[in-house]
């Protein structure tokens, strides 16, 4: 039997065409595994970043509840974080209707020397601090819990 050249050619391995579209699939699924990767990457940094900066923001939220005094509480202070540099913050605080409760809203400046900007923070508490009352305004909130229990009970007897 006398073989064409053909025959020869129909068995050998892969053609030209086969081979570059391996090459671009390949080129593709690389591009797109590495590319998720990547993201996948930065999204555990942006996780770190935001976890540190919370305890940073605990941290102040507690230098706030250490202030024994309205007026000093509302005045602020400065204290040094362990992630956000300098942070320096002022409460604005107005009292309610329940007796030693106060809304608070507080302020912080985060000077981070190492971003080179400031970074603004505020965030809204109700906090129960007897020690910021003054005794006059207890004693008027006290008096007309008083006289609206009584109100209250008057007209349940009828």
């Amino acid at each position: 039997m006398i073989r064409r050249g053909t025959d020869r050619l129909s068995s050998a391995g892969f053609t030209l065409i086969e081979v570059l579209i391996a090459v671009a699939l390949f080129g593709m699924a690389a591009t797109v595994l590495s590319s998720s990767f990547v993201n996948a990457l930065l999204l555990d940094e942006r996780g770190r970043s935001q976890q540190l900066l919370n305890i940073d923001q605990a941290n102040v939220r507690m230098q706030l509840l250490l202030e024994p005094s309205r007026q000093a509480a509302q005045d602020g202070a400065s204290c040094e974080t362990l992630h956000s540099g300098l942070a320096r913050w002022y409460a604005e605080i107005e009292a309610t209707d329940v007796v030693d409760l106060f809304r608070v809203e507080l302020h912080v400046d985060f000077l981070s020397p190492r971003k080179g900007q400031t970074e603004q923070y505020s965030e809204s508490l109700y906090l129960l601090r007897p020690t910021w009352s003054e005794p006059r305004d207890r004693t008027t909130l006290l008096q007309k819990k008083r006289d609206s229990r009584l109100k209250t009970q008057n007209f349940s007897r009828f």
